[in-house]
């Protein structure tokens, strides 16, 4: 069964909220929003969507737990679905431009670059800025020699507000898949600094520093794993960065 097909749309009424579960508390839509945030913070996607699911369970026209949902889709490669949801939300929300910029991030890592485009291109439109649509467009132009990628991130730091640390690490990780790993860098420090608990980041920062080659990438990692422990990515990482590090010193000697 795919993921989607467990998503739930919650009570389509205003602000109704459906029964806790006998012995727990009622919660938020904002808490269940927030800890999406949180899980998605750690790199763990999984949970971070089925929170997202909780909070529009409380709230149906939450905007930020349908945003989340869809997002987390992706980074599940659950693309196709990602669209769906996203047009959903697009019936209760067509006036957002993050939703359309969702969807032309999917259809990218989908390999539909034509409708990746259209979709990206119609979000920019709307003249409605918001960070999520020029990160979209970097994301678009990702795997071309554009020099208008850099540009595109730079318009989504600039517009970032309250979720700035979120943008700057969302910027630093499509900078490392460019292989910009300096300009990735500054991105990730800055981000880490102020969310020195988010294994995400750390994971994010760790690989660009053994890209670059810097003695810090195994530090990095080791606290990746330490916030987040048994995350096979992340261990995966730190055991060739220390192998590396290992034969480097060797081979010094």
């Amino acid at each position: 069964m795919k993921r989607f097909s467990k998503l739930e749309l919650g009570d389509k009424s205003p602000g109704r909220k459906s029964p806790p579960p006998h012995g727990e508390p009622l919660r938020s839509a904002e808490y269940f929003a927030g800890e999406g945030l949180r899980f998605w913070l750690a790199g763990d996607f999984e949970p971070a969507l089925r929170n997202y699911c909780r909070a529009l369970e409380q709230n149906s026209i939450f905007f930020p737990a349908w945003l989340g949902q869809v997002l987390m889709l992706i980074e599940l490669g659950e693309y196709r679905e990602a669209v769906l949801w996203a047009d959903k939300a697009l019936e209760m929300f067509p006036e957002h431009p993050e939703l359309l910029a969702a969807k032309a991030i999917a259809c990218a890592r989908d390999g539909k670059m034509d409708k990746a485009i259209a979709y990206s291109d119609n979000s920019i439109a709307m003249n409605n800025a918001a960070p999520l649509v020029w990160l979209a467009r970097a994301e678009v132009l990702l795997n071309r020699k554009n020099h208008i990628f850099e540009s595109c991130i730079s318009k989504a730091v600039a517009l970032a507000a309250n979720d700035g640390l979120i943008v700057r690490l969302w910027a630093g990780r499509l900078l490392n898949q460019n292989g910009n790993f300096p300009a990735a860098l500054k991105y990730l420090q800055s981000a880490i600094e102020h969310l020195p608990k988010s294994a995400l980041a750390w994971y994010e920062l760790g690989f660009c520093q053994a890209a670059l080659g810097r003695p810090q990438a195994a530090a990095s990692l080791r606290q990746c794993v330490k916030l987040r422990p048994h995350w096979i990515a992340a261990e995966d990482a730190l055991r060739k960065c220390e192998t590396k590090g290992f034969w480097s010193r060797l081979l010094g000697k």
